[in-house]
């Protein structure tokens, strides 16, 4: 609903960066909690798959009641923009693959979810069996947790000294940094734990950044194609998120085989060829995604404010929105 709460890039930043707080707080809540909780649960009802079964229901519950504040609570600005036909399921592909910049958009930011989910889905697996305590992963998380709340929480303040480009680029440095330290960090908690600020720090505002480039091709489509499709290009998000999350879930699950994890008690079963192999899937694989996605952003995506501000101007004059509703 984000591109109909305001037009101004912005405010859309500000509502933005709060939505991402309230997604991570929930986010590393899960990642924070999962064992503690599961663990006790287990303990309560004498069963393990019972302990999971109590957790997904209620995690379920929690994730309706945060719906219907959405559903309820939210309001449309009315008048602003013009009445359009309905999407047909043919017009739903002209939206997606006529719109070159909600294309790149989707592939970059596709590019960069397979590998922020990659190495968040190996995060038990590094800390049970590279770290060797697994009981550290809730500790990581719950850092790299109130990194990212910060990072978003500090984001608009970054906004007002630098443009978009230039935020980015400074995020994927700091990224690649990350990556590199934990790759051939010490299985010691300082080094691990400043290389996971480093990267999280990063991606925190590489998020934000790609919801805000996605925001802004609504309008150039309704510029360039005559038609708004503000569902239909935000439905791609979530797309996008379900997408990397089965690539990750591939590559752990062939990781975890051919690194002989899948056969391991603990850190003492696994080979240094194995722990090898699990650390290029968790840091080099994400990275080389991560780093191809801001390519094609550096040479692909043109919607800069000067041209955002044309786009929305040009709207106007044509009588598709009316922003004095």
């Amino acid at each position: 609903m984000l591109p109909s709460l305001s037009m101004d890039q912005k405010e859309r930043e500000k509502i933005g960066a709060f939505a991402r707080i309230c997604a991570d707080v929930g986010l590393f809540a899960v990642v924070v909690g999962i064992v503690p909780i599961t663990q006790a649960l287990g303990n309560l009802f004498g069963s393990m798959t019972k302990a999971y079964f109590v957790f997904a229901v209620a995690i379920t519950l929690i994730m309706w009641a945060g719906q219907c504040i959405t559903l309820f609570g939210v309001r449309e600005h009315k008048g602003v923009f013009r009445e359009e036909t309905a999407t047909t399921f043919k017009g739903m592909f002209k939206a997606i693959f006529h719109n070159d910049q909600l294309l790149f958009t989707t592939i970059s930011m596709a590019l960069f979810m397979i590998g922020y989910t990659t190495t968040t889905s190996f995060g038990i697996y590094f800390f049970k069996y590279a770290y060797g305590d697994e009981n550290m992963y809730s500790v990581f998380a719950m850092i790299l947790g109130v990194t990212q709340i910060i990072a978003l929480a500090v984001f608009p303040l970054f906004r007002k000294r630098f443009n978009r480009k230039k935020l980015y680029a400074a995020s994927t440095v700091l990224v690649v940094l990350g990556y590199i330290l934990f790759f051939f960090s010490p299985m010691n908690m300082i080094f691990i734990g400043t290389a996971g600020i480093l990267v999280f720090l990063g991606e925190a505002f590489i998020q934000i950044l790609m919801l805000m480039f996605l925001a802004d091709t609504i309008e150039y489509g309704q510029w360039k194609l005559g038609k708004r499709n503000d569902s239909v290009t935000l439905s791609l998000q979530p797309f996008i998120n379900k997408i990397g999350g089965a690539i990750a879930s591939g590559i752990v699950g062939a990781t975890v085989i051919i690194s002989g994890i899948n056969s391991a008690a603990s850190k003492a079963d696994v080979t240094e060829k194995g722990l090898v192999i699990l650390k290029i899937s968790m840091f080099v694989l994400p990275l080389i995604c991560i780093v191809a996605g801001y390519i094609v952003y550096k040479r692909k995506y043109m919607i800069d404010e000067k041209m955002y501000s044309r786009i929305v101007s040009d709207l106007r004059e044509r009588g598709d929105i009316n922003l004095e509703e």
